[in-house]
């Protein structure tokens, strides 16, 4: 009778860590913050808004970045980064853009003048605790 108990008890706790876990996915959000041009590569800062009172960690982060409809550059980060309770955590994904063609559009449009209408936008997922988080965000000046 007490082996049942304990199996009640370890069945309801895998449920309740995989149900915190799966709310956390839900209520962390992303924000564009910024685009940047250091030497041949972009600098894009991600935001990670976390509302919740459990802490996370953000395993990986896949996308493209997308800047006036085009393509730009496949982003890939597996740096493990702490995304803290009630607070707003911060990624810098550091981007080398395929191509010089592609290079020197970017150049163009984010020289400093040249940043108006731009409008960027990343969209792919993150990993976050085990759990893939899709993003798709826009930035625009």
């Amino acid at each position: 009778m007490k082996k049942n108990w304990i199996y009640f008890l370890l069945i309801g706790g895998a449920i309740a860590y995989f149900y915190g876990k799966r709310k956390l996915q839900q209520s962390i959000k992303f924000s564009f913050e910024s685009i940047k041009l250091s030497g041949t590569k972009i600098i894009v800062r991600l935001g990670m808004l976390n509302p919740s009172g459990s802490s996370a960690n953000l395993n990986s982060i896949v996308g493209s970045l997308i800047i006036k409809g085009n393509e730009v550059a496949t982003v890939e980060n597996f740096t493990k980064v702490k995304i803290s309770p009630k607070s707003k955590s911060f990624i810098d994904l550091t981007i080398t853009p395929s191509g010089l063609g592609i290079l020197s559009t970017v150049k163009s449009l984010i020289k400093k003048g040249g940043l108006k209408n731009l409008s960027a936008q990343f969209r792919g997922n993150a990993n976050i605790d085990g759990i893939t988080v899709p993003i798709d965000i826009n930035y625009s000046i």
